[in-house]
């Protein structure tokens, strides 16, 4: 009896100094934690004013202070659900980025709009982050710029940007056809896209799905299985720690940036996927023409520059391409395939835009595709010439006060 007591309190202290072990363990563990993140936080506080690299401010938006407040506002966006598109971005009031209830980027409107007489035209615009206005103010957008011109041109018009950060032409298709679900019955539909269908197609190894198609994957039905459920969030407990942070800062520095490769696929795959993401565009540029016809609306298909196209690069924008470089034959040969595509010169309501900015000397691109406020400009400027030719003359008011309009179609 003695003997077995004696084993047993060798046992509890064994126990009692393991659990203490394990205890100081957590506790330092913990502290280390709160002490990184409290670094992270104070770095972050004090280089967050210089987040925007002083030659895009100066080169690319004139010297003004107003893109650091963007940057800061883009940060603080936050996504909501959307159904059968995933997501669109909750409601914000910034100084630079409105988003009103339905999550949809603020557009200019004149505030005269109620004075003019005649039909008011109705614009639905949708594409990506480009078109949704990243690196741009509310009124800056292609969108707000397009209704600008629009307006000097004495037309009377409605646009809705239902353009989103990330979407690919298939969810704008799917947002256009909800909306004709709601009854919104527009005149004219512009799409903007190139750049997240080429992306996402390399990304996922296959054309036609949403940009970070695997995670939607992962996520499926995880609530049904505590394992998965369990380990996800374990992951993103790890993801979202300081120590995980320091850990990738230290493997920047010592092995260099991490660039993103994609999938190993051959270069024969490579190009069938490339001409798969361009087949896939084609379909839906067919099934947008098609309700166009049902539900009485014009539309009219741009494809957008990346900062590859450009002949001669500021140093800013050569930086910026470099950080794609892993990317840049993918989509020369996706933008090849829509050049070479017969099926796309034969449609008059394609535009080729990849070329734009081709032979431009200033800063255009604030990264690998966003463009600049002015850049912008002459992009709504692309959209304006065709768009007055699908517009009635007689849409602009005339002389004597009153106008007398035709049916786009």
């Amino acid at each position: 009896m003695r003997m077995f007591l004696a084993r047993l309190v060798r046992f509890l202290k064994a126990v009692q100094t393991v659990w203490s072990i394990i205890g100081l363990t957590i506790i330092v563990i913990l502290l280390t934690e709160a002490s990184l993140r409290l670094v992270f936080a104070v770095k972050d506080r004090l280089t967050s004013a210089g987040a925007v690299d002083p030659r895009l401010i100066e080169q690319g938006y004139g010297g003004e202070a107003w893109p650091i407040q963007h940057d800061r506002e883009l940060r603080a966006l936050a996504d909501r659900w959307e159904p059968y598109v995933y997501f669109r971005q909750k409601p914000f009031a910034g100084r630079t980025i409105t988003i009103d209830a339905d999550g949809r980027r603020r557009t200019w409107a004149p505030a005269e709009a109620a004075e003019r007489t005649g039909k008011v035209y109705r614009l639905l615009m949708l594409g990506g982050s480009t078109l949704w206005g990243y690196g741009s103010r509310d009124d800056r957008t292609i969108p707000s710029l397009v209704a600008r011109q629009l307006h000097d041109r004495g037309y009377r018009i409605e646009i809705q940007n239902l353009a989103e950060i990330g979407y690919v032409s298939t969810q704008e298709v799917v947002a256009l056809i909800r909306e004709l679900q709601a009854g919104y019955r527009p005149d004219l539909v512009i799409f903007y896209d190139g750049v997240n269908d080429t992306t996402s197609a390399l990304l996922e190894g296959e054309a036609g799905v949403t940009t970070n198609e695997r995670n939607r994957r992962a996520e499926f039905n995880i609530l049904q299985s505590p394992a998965r459920l369990g380990a996800s969030l374990m992951m993103r407990i790890v993801r979202d720690s300081a120590s995980f942070r320091l850990a990738q800062v230290i493997a920047h520095r010592v092995a260099g940036p991490a660039a993103i490769q994609p999938g190993g696929l051959s270069a024969a795959k490579r190009n069938e996927l490339a001409r798969d993401v361009v087949r896939r565009y084609q379909a839906n540029l067919d099934i947008v023409e098609k309700l166009g016809r049902a539900y009485g609306f014009d539309a009219l298909f741009y494809w957008q520059p990346v900062v590859f196209d450009k002949q001669k690069l500021t140093p800013f924008e050569a930086d910026e391409a470099r950080k794609l470089e892993w990317g840049r034959g993918f989509f020369g040969e996706v933008y090849g395939a829509i050049g070479e595509s017969g099926e796309l010169r034969a449609d008059p309501r394609f535009h080729d835009l990849s070329r734009v900015f081709a032979g431009s000397t200033e800063l255009v691109f604030i990264d690998y595709c966003h463009t600049t406020e002015a850049a912008n400009e002459r992009v709504a400027a692309s959209f304006v010439d065709e768009l007055v030719k699908v517009l009635p003359p007689a849409a602009a008011p005339s002389p004597g006060g009153s106008a007398s309009h035709r049916e786009i179609r």
